[in-house]
């Protein structure tokens, strides 16, 4: 109550206090320019065993949090056993260890109103904690024995097998999810790790003897990296960290590299026919880059002015002047080691499909020939220096980030680069990034929609790839 009383009289004083009239727009307000997001020094050390840790307190809530980042994912399982990664994942929590099995596991956390989680993503494998201060002491040795020493029960690992056939049979369900999908599949191609998907034969193909193999080949203290936040004294949590993990010993296995991404270009256009739709989802786009690469942030500020928010080119042109789309965007994602993907799109009904394609196209070219205004670009780069305090208003957050950082090899202060990066970003930038990246000529297009409602026939544009989204039984 009382800093809500505080915070009451402080708005009061601002508002009253201001001289003159009040603004008649809300465009004539004005906002000092966002400072430097401020970055907590968690305490580093790293085990003889090669695990490192991160510590930083919060005294906020009586909770601890510690969140471990694993080097391992589906980049990695074997071709024809598609879903082995996540099937692990959900096993090594499901089926618990050797000397806890997962229901007794459940009731334990259930009574210490605690979680513990394991999941294993594309490049990431993840497991948690969350818990009350006094139960730190329950929950941490529970996580280390899950980590260390799972038992994939055969009936945990055939539970997980029926989720993962329920999750095949019903991925046809979105129609954006499924042009999601397939996009990224013709981008890094469909028969890549970064383009393969389950079947109910890879899933079939997956035994026992498979999970303890992968958990084998990629579970070791060398490739974990631990974060905790919370309510504790840090040279307290740093000796029940050393008790809980010293004795796991090293695997010897290196840093697994993830699979280089093949650089081929797959422009052209790709059409999934879906009779029981009237509206197209249309995705333009190529393989986009790193985070470390040296034109990143201006690649960054060039989405935000062409598709990124309510201002942007596509939205102000596409969706409001034409209106030509339901949804218009475009995203320029970068991965911290491997290419990401840039898309631009637009949702619409079918018989504006070959128009909203050609419109897309149209602001890409603009970009790179049209000038960019001032006022433009400042709006683009200051969305993104301010949009970033929702990434960093947590101890949580910034630990994370800082962990990830370190997890992928990048400089601890590259969240301080960038923001210098993003200011010192020009028109000049953006334009040449532009002219280099934004040749919307040779994008991939992919078109999701009742083909016979479109305005024109797809073909008008080029010679055009139809892609089978039937699920093999």
């Amino acid at each position: 109550m009382r800093k809500l009383l505080s915070s009451a009289l402080v708005f009061a004083s601002v508002v009253f206090a201001q001289p003159g009239k009040p603004v008649a727009s809300f465009k004539d307000l004005k906002f000092p320019a966002p400072g430097r997001i401020p970055v907590p020094e968690p305490v580093r050390f790293q085990l003889p065993n090669g695990m490192i840790l991160m510590l930083v307190e919060d005294h906020e809530l009586p909770t601890i949090n510690v969140n471990a980042m694993i080097r391992v994912g589906s980049l990695w399982e074997p071709a024809g056993k598609a879903g082995l990664a996540v099937i692990a994942g959900t096993v090594m929590r499901t089926g618990g260890s050797v000397t806890r099995n997962g229901d007794q596991l459940d009731r334990e956390l259930d009574r210490l109103a605690a979680s513990v989680e394991i999941g294993i993503g594309g490049d990431l494998g993840t497991a948690s904690i969350f818990c009350l201060k006094e139960d730190i002491d329950k929950a941490l040795p529970i996580l280390a024995d899950l980590l260390q020493h799972p038992a994939f029960p055969q009936d945990k690992i055939e539970l997980s097998k029926i989720e993962q056939r329920d999750n095949i049979a019903r991925r046809n369900d979105d129609p954006q999810g499924i042009a999601g999908r397939e996009f990224n599949r013709v981008l890094y191609g469909k028969d890549t790790p970064y383009g393969r998907v389950a079947e109910n034969a890879t899933i079939n193909a997956i035994t026992r003897d498979d999970l303890v193999a992968f958990h084998k080949q990629f579970f070791q203290p060398e490739s974990v990296i631990v974060a905790a936040w919370g309510d504790f004294k840090v040279a307290e949590m740093r000796a029940k960290l050393e008790q809980a993990f010293a004795s796991w010993p090293r695997g010897g296995r290196p840093w697994h590299k993830v699979p280089a991404v093949e650089s081929a270009n797959r422009g052209g256009l790709y059409l999934i026919d879906k009779s029981d739709v009237n509206q197209s989802s249309v995705m333009l786009g190529r393989l986009a880059s790193r985070s470390d690469d040296p034109d990143y942030c201006a690649l960054t500020v060039m989405n935000g002015i062409l598709g990124d928010g309510f201002a942007s080119r596509l939205f102000s042109q596409v969706r409001s002047e034409q209106a030509l789309a339901y949804a218009v965007w475009s995203n320029w994602s970068a991965e911290y080691e491997f290419p990401g993907v840039f898309t631009a799109f637009g949702g619409t009904k079918s018989e504006s499909t070959v128009k909203i394609i050609k419109a897309i196209r149209h602001e890409m070219d603009r970009l790179a020939t049209d000038p960019i205004g001032d006022e433009e670009l400042a709006r683009a780069k200051d969305s993104i220096l301010k949009g970033m305090a929702f990434e960093f208003d947590a101890i949580s957050k910034t630990l994370g980030r800082l962990a990830t950082y370190e997890f992928h090899g990048y400089p601890r202060d590259f969240l301080q680069r960038y923001q210098d990066g993003i200011r010192a970003v020009t028109k000049a930038d953006v334009v040449r990034v532009a002219k280099q990246y934004l040749k919307s000529d040779q994008f991939a297009v992919l078109v999701l929609g009742k083909e016979k409602d479109f305005d024109a026939p797809l073909s008008s544009l080029g010679k055009v790839t139809r892609i089978d989204i039937t699920i093999p039984k």
